[in-house]
């Protein structure tokens, strides 16, 4: 009985625990140290009401903090990233569309388009160079986050329907840069909402969410099979992205579309400088 209990006692007072996974029949063991656990915890809390503010799942903050400050690859980074966000995204979508600023009409054909081309672009990272990779994505992101900082989007809403032609354009572009920079569709098809349909700024991003939670599941699969989604540090950070991302998303209906917009052109430059530097 006391050897029993001692050997109870060492388990729990393991410093790197096991959980134990079971996929499709095969158990898979995740070893996280609990400290660890607790700091991705921490992290994803933090990324989560960004995301849940900016309306991009937490991705756009978490892959250069992932790459930079924890030795992740590109791929790794956007992989594991990918699971937060999509966790993340699908708690701040039922809060947009309890607000009604989801249009499905105007989305369906989005989503369609969006979620076919990121099914093709997501196959294409596995040939693309890790640095290269890296340093476009940053690039990207640095001229992307001009364009918003300046741009007098979002202040408006206009009630008159997508037309047809505009959503196969936005959602096919969304779905692509989706699957190769995880969050590139939803950064650049926010200012095209509000420049081609007049959406406000919120109802922009309830759309973007929409539209890419389905291309970014499918994104998930691919880079998934590939090896390159860390699971142990990716359910750490989904659950707590999943926590405040609610809180995030509050906030961002509160503010007004200008300060809302240029914040999110600010956290665009810095991940972009962070990514563009290679560190």
């Amino acid at each position: 009985m006391v050897a029993s209990n001692d050997a109870y006692d060492t388990r729990v007072r393991t410093p790197n625990r096991k959980f134990r996974l079971t996929i499709r029949g095969r158990r898979q063991v995740i070893s996280v140290n609990f400290s660890e656990l607790i700091l991705f915890v921490g992290l994803g809390a933090v990324v989560g009401f960004a995301g849940g503010l900016f309306a991009i799942g937490g991705a756009l903050i978490a892959i250069p903090l992932l790459t930079a400050g924890f030795g992740f690859t590109q791929h790794d980074s956007q992989g594991t990233a990918m699971v937060m966000a999509l966790a993340s995204a699908s708690v701040t979508l039922v809060i947009y569309a309890r607000k009604k600023l989801l249009r499905v009409r105007d989305g369906l054909i989005m989503t369609v388009c969006s979620t076919a081309m990121g099914l093709v672009s997501s196959q294409m990272v596995r040939y693309v160079n890790d640095r290269t990779l890296q340093r476009s994505f940053g690039a990207f992101l640095i001229v992307l986050a001009v364009f918003v900082w300046f741009g007098h989007l979002g202040e408006g809403d206009r009630s008159a329907p997508l037309l047809a032609p505009a959503q196969v354009g936005i959602g096919s572009l969304a779905g692509a840069l989706s699957g190769l920079f995880v969050v590139g569709g939803a950064l650049v098809s926010v200012p095209l909402l509000e420049r081609v349909a007049g959406y406000s700024q919120q109802r922009a991003q309830a759309m973007v969410l929409l539209m890419l939670i389905p291309a970014s599941a499918i994104g998930l699969v691919v880079y998934s099979s590939a090896g390159y989604v860390r699971w142990d540090d990716a359910i750490a950070l989904a659950a707590g992205a999943v926590a405040l991302a609610p809180l995030g998303t509050r906030a961002a209906l509160a503010m007004k579309p200008r300060v809302l917009r240029r914040c999110f052109a600010l956290v665009q430059a810095g991940a972009g400088l962070l990514l563009a530097a290679g560190r």
